[in-house]
């Protein structure tokens, strides 16, 4: 090989690596400055990564849960299963009736009253005497029943009632769970299913919406956003994740809304919680008809999100999602549901102000998964025990 072409071909060699230099350099400046003055809102997002951060709830696959083709309704009785997260791991038992055990041995009180709910009455993130159905159960003279499940909302909170009704001794007293951070959407989730599989007619004179949010349209973003979650090097970049949140923007620019679920119902430039509050309506109506033929009452219990009571975590949030401070309204969908129950003369506890004058709102819920800690569960049962126990009596 001749001098020359040594000489053309170390050039060439050397000026490729000049050029990956230089495009590489760049990248490490900016991954440099994000890591050292990155937005408050990236370093929340970094930390959630840190814990194994996924979009959707953790799997149940394996639990002994009991199921028709529509929803399931209890878990199988006697039995036990483990939950292993990141940030917890815990026992779980099933009592005689397929319902979560509250652990409290004591003899059985006269007044049994069934909770339905879903993963925060189920308690998951807690043991079993840690849940606020336990700790109310224990504290109170009148017995509660966990029949939490999680992922469940009203709708099928009032399939369970009527399938249950009997082999739970006929009770006249029901209490209804309502987390605000994301059973208005599962309604409109199942409604919107259900009307696609032609279960419910929806009718010529519906106005609501259709959401790719919640009807999954994006799978190619969801399966590379996937992608790099599971990838160990590109999951640790802070100019990826930087880079993921700027398409994010752009997608949700065309309505996709691709957001944690409680942000779609506390903006005010949004139709989704009118939407939601149609078929809430529709629901009450139903729970209505059959507490009426099988001669019960009910009452509701609404629980908040971390972001309705954390103002630091809700600034932050906001600023990763790109919503301005004057489009928000962290009572919007509190207030909404307290005018449905009441028009419908159903009575409620909203544990919502006392959680939020806690000095320590940030120990009531987990980074992740926005489960309540066995802090947080504490709280809540503290909040709604006394003015629950005067309803039900």
């Amino acid at each position: 090989m001749s001098t020359n072409n040594k000489k053309q071909k170390t050039r060439i060699v050397l000026g490729g690596l000049l050029i990956l230099i230089g495009l590489l350099l760049p990248l490490f400046l900016v991954e440099g400055l994000l890591r050292v003055i990155g937005p408050d809102w990236l370093d929340l997002r970094m930390r959630e990564i840190a814990l194994n951060d996924n979009v959707y709830f953790d799997t149940d696959e394996g639990w002994p849960i009991e199921c028709s083709e529509l929803n399931c309704y209890m878990f199988a009785p006697n039995s036990t299963f483990q939950v292993v997260t990141q940030e917890y791991s815990h026992a779980v038992t099933i009592d005689q009736y397929g319902n979560r055990s509250n652990r409290n041995l004591e003899t059985e009180p006269s007044t049994i009253v069934p909770i339905l709910g879903d993963s925060f009455t189920f308690g998951l993130g807690v043991e079993d005497n840690e849940t606020f159905v336990s700790l109310i159960d224990k504290w109170s003279s009148i017995g509660y029943m966990n029949l939490g499940i999680p992922g469940n909302s009203v709708t099928q909170h009032i399939d369970i009632v009527e399938r249950r009704h009997i082999s739970l001794g006929r009770p006249s007293n029901y209490v209804f769970v309502f987390f605000v951070g994301n059973d208005f959407q599962n309604i409109l989730e199942s409604h919107i299913i259900s009307s696609k599989k032609d279960i419910v007619d929806v009718g010529e004179d519906s106005d609501i919406n259709y959401y790719p949010t919640i009807t999954n349209k994006f799978n190619i973003l969801s399966s590379l956003n996937e992608y790099v979650m599971q990838d160990a090097f590109l999951s640790k970049l802070y100019i990826v994740q930087w880079v993921r949140h700027k398409l994010l923007m752009i997608v949700n620019q065309s309505n996709a809304d691709l957001m944690d679920p409680i942000f779609l119902v506390i903006r005010k430039d949004k139709h989704y919680l009118t939407d939601a509050k149609q078929v809430l309506d529709n629901e009450l109506e139903r729970l209505n008809q059959l507490a009426s033929k099988l001669q019960f009452e009910y009452i509701f219990v609404i629980i908040p999100d971390r972001h309705q009571i954390d103002p630091d975590l809700l600034l932050t949030r906001s600023q990763y999602y790109g919503i301005e401070e004057e489009q928000i309204e962290i009572t919007l969908p509190n207030n909404m549901l307290a005018v449905a129950l009441e028009t419908n003369d159903v009575p409620y506890v909203d544990i919502t102000p006392c959680m939020a004058d806690r000095e320590d709102v940030v120990s009531l819920y987990y980074l992740r998964d926005n489960h309540l800690t066995a802090n947080g569960h504490r709280v809540a049962a503290k909040c709604m025990n006394n003015e629950l126990e005067e309803i039900v009596r």
